[in-house]
This record gives C-alpha cells, sequence and structure tokens, in this order.
C-alpha cells in the first residue's frame, strides 16, 4: 500500500476524495506532518438536490489531530458550484465544519478535553492555540444543538438559583427532573429571570402547559412567576430549603440563648446536624446540653420530628402528620418556631402537595453543585453569556454530533 493510500484510509476519505501528497518539513518546534487533498477530475458535487460540475476552487486549510507526536495539517483545492439561481457557492466537504480550520476530529478531541474538566486556556496550552479559538468551536457545537435539538414535554419541572458571581450576582436554572437535564437559564433570580429561563425552554418547542408539577423553593419571584405562567401546575416546595428554614429557626434558639450561657458556643453545626449521623459522643452532649436549657432541647426536637414527618411521605399521602406538628410546634410558645409555622401555614398550597407527589429539588441542587464546579474549574467567567452557554455544554444532555471513526 502506498503512503498516500495508508494515510487516506487513516483519515476515513471516501470517493471522490483522495490524498495526493504527504510531506514532513521541519520547523523550530519540531516536525509537522502536511497532507494534501484533492478529488477526482469531471466529479459533479451535490448542493441541496442538484448535482453541479467544478466552478471553480478555493484552496483551505485546517489543523488535524496529531499523528504520533507531529502536528498534522491538511490541504484541499475546495470546489465551487454555480447553482441554478447563478450563485458560487463553496460545497461542503466530509472532514470539516463550512468557514472551520479545525477538522471535525481535532474539534472533537477539543470538546472532550473541555468535557472531561480541562478549562479553556489549558485545553489550548495543550493542543496549542489560543483557548478562545476553542470557545468558538464549544460556541457554534452547542448553539447548534440548541438550536436543532428540540425539547420533549416536561412534566416535571425543577426550578431554583445559584450564584454566577460574587457580590450577590445570580442565575435561574430551569431542568427537566425527569430527563435530568438543564432545560432554561437566565441572568438573575427576579420574575423577569424565571420569565427569560421559560422563553429559553420554549424556544426549544417545550409547552408550559405539558408541565404539571413543579419543584421550588419558596421564592416569592419564582412562586409568581409559576402561578401567573403555569396556573395549571402543582408547586412543591422542596423539603431540603423547609428543613434549611427550619434549621435557620433552631440556630435563631441557639443564638438567642448563647447571650447569656457560654456553654452554647461553638456547638452550631452540633443544632443542626442530622441526629442520625452523630456520633455517641455528640448524642450524649446534645442530651446534657438539651436537658440544661430545655427550650433549646425543645426546638431541636421539633426539627428532628418535622424531618420524620416529610420522611413519612414516602410512605404516606396523609397530611394528618404534619397537621399535627404544626399545632405541637405552635404550642411550644418559641417564637422563631412559630415564625416558621406561620411560613408554613402561609405557603400550605405548596406543603401539601409534598405529601401528594413526594417529590423534591434534589436533582437542581445536583446541578446547582455542578455549575459551581464549572465556575470555580474556569475560575470565573467575566461573560455570563460564556457562563449559560458552558452550562448548557456540560448540563443539557446535548448531542454534539461528534465524530468517532470517520472525517
Amino acid at each position: 500500500m502506498k503512503m498516500e493510500d495508508l494515510f487516506g484510509a487513516a483519515l476515513g476519505l471516501q470517493s471522490p476524495w483522495f490524498v495526493e501528497l504527504v510531506e514532513f518539513k521541519e520547523n523550530e518546534n519540531g516536525r509537522e506532518l502536511h497532507i494534501h487533498l484533492n478529488h477526482e477530475k469531471h466529479h459533479k458535487f451535490k448542493y441541496d438536490d442538484d448535482y453541479y460540475s467544478v466552478y471553480d476552487h478555493q484552496q483551505r486549510t485546517w489543523r488535524h489531530l496529531n499523528f504520533f507526536e507531529h502536528e498534522c495539517y491538511l490541504y484541499a483545492r475546495v470546489p465551487r458550484v454555480k447553482t441554478n439561481t447563478g450563485q458560487v457557492l463553496l460545497i461542503d466537504i466530509p472532514w470539516a465544519q463550512p468557514g472551520s480550520s479545525f477538522t471535525l476530529l481535532f474539534e472533537a478531541y477539543a470538546a472532550l478535553l473541555v468535557k472531561g474538566g480541562m478549562p479553556m486556556s489549558t485545553a489550548g496550552d495543550y493542543l496549542d492555540i489560543d483557548g478562545r479559538r476553542i470557545w468558538k468551536v464549544i460556541n457554534r457545537m452547542v448553539s447548534k444543538a440548541l438550536s436543532s435539538q428540540p425539547l420533549d414535554p416536561i412534566s416535571h419541572l425543577g426550578v431554583d438559583e445559584t450564584s454566577s458571581k460574587k457580590g450577590h450576582q445570580y442565575i435561574t436554572v430551569f431542568t427537566d427532573v425527569e430527563k435530568k437535564k438543564v432545560v432554561g437559564v437566565a441572568q438573575g433570580k427576579d420574575i423577569e429571570a424565571f420569565n427569560n429561563a421559560l422563553i429559553d425552554m420554549e424556544s426549544r418547542g417545550a409547552d408550559r402547559d405539558h408541565v404539571s408539577v413543579i419543584t421550588m423553593d419558596m421564592s416569592p419571584s419564582f412562586i409568581a412567576g409559576a402561578t401567573e405562567n403555569m396556573p395549571d401546575a402543582e408547586l412543591v416546595f422542596d423539603r431540603f430549603h423547609l428543613e434549611q428554614s427550619m434549621n435557620k429557626a433552631v440556630d435563631q434558639v441557639r443564638r438567642e440563648e448563647a447571650k447569656d450561657y457560654k456553654d452554647l458556643k461553638k456547638t452550631r453545626y452540633l443544632w443542626l446536624k442530622n441526629q442520625s449521623n452523630l456520633s455517641e459522643l455528640q448524642n450524649q452532649k446534645i442530651n446534657d446540653l438539651a436537658t440544661s436549657y430545655p427550650r433549646l432541647g425543645k426546638a431541636y426536637r421539633l426539627k428532628e420530628q418535622f424531618k420524620e414527618v416529610l420522611n413519612e411521605a414516602y410512605y404516606s399521602s396523609k397530611i394528618t402528620p404534619i397537621n399535627k406538628w404544626l399545632k405541637i410546634a405552635w404550642d411550644s410558645e418559641i417564637l422563631p418556631i412559630q415564625n416558621f409555622v406561620n411560613t408554613l401555614v402561609r405557603h400550605w398550597y405548596g406543603i401539601k402537595t409534598y405529601f401528594q407527589y413526594c417529590v423534591s429539588n434534589g436533582f437542581s441542587e445536583r446541578v446547582n453543585l455542578k455549575i459551581q464546579e464549572i465556575k470555580r474549574i474556569a475560575k470565573g467567567y467575566a461573560n455570563t453569556n460564556n457562563f449559560l452557554l458552558m452550562i448548557y455544554f456540560h448540563l443539557g444532555r446535548l448531542d454534539l454530533n461528534l465524530p468517532t471513526k470517520k472525517c
């Protein structure tokens, strides 16, 4: 087999394309491999649904994956055809996207490096190109996937916010909880951000009227956005945020008591930790402190009972246990606990549905952790649009149509 045929097979070239010449060249960085491609004479190329003879050619160069340790470049005179409308246009070639200076396999490798957690700048250094060029590749891949891959109907929508930058700057994130993917993102965490994330979702074909359940925290903006845009959907307030609010009430009691009693200083996480996760020594300490400080001990026991009530929803949809707990908590006459009870009563419509559907926003919380990891790897994003794009890249479950075997 001739060397040209060998490289043609390695590149996966098919008729009418073939390798015409292979050259090794020396430069200051080492040797480079230059592969010159050509096409069969008199071949007619397809454009849309018609076949055309070659009108002229345009010389192009593409960076390809390294062959062993050698940088590799492809060269070809790309045919242009004159269409029936009189336009002179470049044909598509099988090894690269229109307008790109990289081959499909090179772009796929760059995307996989980033997908694996490598920052753009580091991936650029590894591939010996400017990291900003990888940004362009990723941007084009994601934009094309978002515009060409419609969403399936979404029945369970998760809504949450996470920080995008320091200084209380946030983004709103919509997730398809059943399909485990991000389906909408927008800057901010107000009702405008909710509406923009909804537009993001519906622009890809997902109808808001299909949403039957929305899990979220008790954010007034999210509540307003959901009731205004999806009035028929059931709101379910996430148990994680409910438990978090209860923990804040317990901690407020601890802080009030700690003003007068030094024994309670530096015990914050002991009271907030789940009892089942306490060591034997920690359990003994909690019991001793709860006996010494009965007001705080009662608040702590109510916290643990509240968790048990929420756990019961996995086995029964009855709301009797939560109603009983609300009465006991109110009768405790502990003001922070009573304030929490009032919060639950005001948001009862989204509390009782938890016992009906027994769903949480746990997936959205995991998405938030991954989003923070994306931000950490990049050491922050000066351009929020790039941040949103990377969220879709990593968490949108998009088919980026990466080539595997053939150019």
